[in-house]
């Protein structure tokens, strides 16, 4: 018999090393994979095997990443459209009988009243439509997402706007 060297570990016989390293590498599986009897009667996976188990593991993470973010895109592009400030402006132009030119300046005098008033602790009321005020939101635990450590969110104020009545009624009607 040889007697063992300065190792401080004493060795394993290969099958329990290869018992390991599957169950290592397969952690979270069925059971039923690592067990002889119910396998099939093919000989014990091959390393070009495992890694190609690895590869369709890494596969199907892939391909529902994708689905997500299909469904995301579906999603968005199922959303109303856009009514842009230069579809606005012609419409209010058209209704009011005013050029472009002055419906556009209209439109800039209204939104920087709103948010002039609104920056100053205001709150704007315009009956029939809503209303727009200050929010003020406290400082709070948040966590990054992405390293799940936590951060400290400051306080701050957020402009809000609050639907009428008649505006919410119209917007239900017929759904």
């Amino acid at each position: 018999a040889t007697t063992p060297t300065n190792h401080t570990m004493t060795r394993r016989p290969p099958s329990t090393l290869f018992l390991l390293a599957l169950l290592f590498l397969f952690a979270g599986s069925s059971a039923s994979a690592f067990i002889p009897s119910a396998r099939s009667t093919k000989a014990s996976p091959s390393r070009t095997s495992l890694t190609s188990l690895k590869a369709v593991k890494t596969k199907k993470a892939v391909k529902t990443k994708k689905a997500k973010k299909s469904k995301a895109k579906k999603a968005a592009s199922d959303a109303a459209p856009t009514f842009k400030k230069g579809e606005f402006v012609a419409s209010v132009s058209e209704k009011t009988g005013l050029s472009k030119a002055d419906s556009e300046r209209a439109l800039a005098a209204v939104l920087d009243t709103i948010t002039e008033e609104v920056a100053d602790g205001k709150r704007i009321s315009l009956l029939g439509f809503g209303s727009f005020k200050l929010s003020y939101r406290s400082a709070r635990k948040g966590r990054n997402p992405q390293t799940g450590e936590e951060l400290d969110i400051a306080a701050s104020y957020s402009p809000s706007f609050t639907a009428a009545k008649n505006f919410k009624e119209r917007v239900n009607e017929g759904r």
